[in-house]
């Protein structure tokens, strides 16, 4: 039993309708309808993959994660309430709106929310980006991932791990960010597809409960165009231009509304899991990635 892929991400939005512009004009996602009001942006075959919709915070509001079939959907949800997790089965009217057969809600150790589900339902619509994006690195990989906080990371690493089945990619330590603070660490988790992670926890706290999420296009001119659209409309970046160590991604980071990262880049790794070795890790960058306080 595991966790096959991100299918979506939902956020929450003081102004979700700065999504519309930010996801299409910039990003060269694809502005969808979707049911009930908010903010729905398509990259692929799947009728959506990002849905932002208004709340009184600008936060993350749920993550996506995807099973292969019914039985292993089941299997899941017995392994979540035997963990002690809450498990509330979503209705149909939810359904419906996540475009998915079956789903439920629960959260991990650290608070984070998750949805697990099987069944996503309307694939196979064009996606035609509205910035000529030629494609978005998705498939049996998902969306791309996501890095979320994780305070008590040791029990919410074993939570992926033994509950939900996620396996060991990378483990990052980084001096710390303050004299007399703990080292920041990021622990890299894989779902059960190439990509080097779906998932990744940070052990410090993040007020809008989503350190960054991930969109990988398939070559370096796409994420140089992306980059001038960004810098040219005046929107922040969080980190420049620069390749990670351990999962290859050459990316920048631009600021979104409300203050949420982005990350956009390619050439990220798929790997062979049966012959991979989790590897440990004390610099984050080849080069680039100057990181910068940014107020939203």
């Amino acid at each position: 039993m595991a966790v096959a892929r991100l299918g979506y991400l939902g956020l929450s939005s003081t102004d979700p309708a700065a999504w519309g512009p930010f996801g299409t004009d910039l990003l060269g996602l694809m502005s969808v309808p979707g049911e009930g009001e908010g903010v729905f942006l398509k990259m692929d075959d799947h009728p959506f993959r990002l849905m932002v919709e208004k709340g009184e915070e600008d936060k993350l509001a749920c993550t996506g994660w995807e099973v292969d079939d019914a039985a292993v959907y089941e299997e899941t949800v017995a392994a979540l309430e035997s963990s002690g997790a809450t498990v509330t089965p979503g209705d149909r009217a939810g359904a419906a709106k996540r475009c998915v057969t079956e789903y439920c809600v629960s959260e991990d150790p650290a608070g984070n929310p998750i949805e697990i589900y099987h069944g996503r339902t309307d694939v196979g619509g064009a996606f035609e980006s509205p910035q000529g994006v030629s494609r978005f690195i998705t498939g049996n990989m998902g969306l791309g991932h996501v890095v979320v906080p994780a305070p008590n990371q040791d029990e919410t690493h074993a939570f992926y791990k033994d509950v939900l089945g996620f396996g060991d990619s990378d483990d990052l330590s980084l001096p710390p960010p303050a004299e007399g603070a703990p080292d920041m660490r990021i622990v890299f988790l894989h779902a059960a597809n190439p990509r080097h992670h779906s998932l990744a926890l940070f052990n410090f706290p993040v007020p809008s409960g989503i350190v960054h999420l991930m969109f990988e296009v398939s070559t370096v001119d796409e994420v140089g165009a992306c980059m001038d659209r960004v810098t040219k409309a005046g929107v922040p970046l969080m980190a420049t231009l620069g390749r990670h160590c351990n999962d290859n991604m050459l990316s920048f980071y631009a600021v979104g509304p409300g203050g949420i990262a982005v990350e956009y880049g390619c050439d990220g790794l798929q790997l062979d899991w049966d012959t991979f070795e989790p590897t440990t890790s004390t610099i984050a960058d080849i080069w680039g990635h100057e990181y910068q306080a940014v107020e939203v």
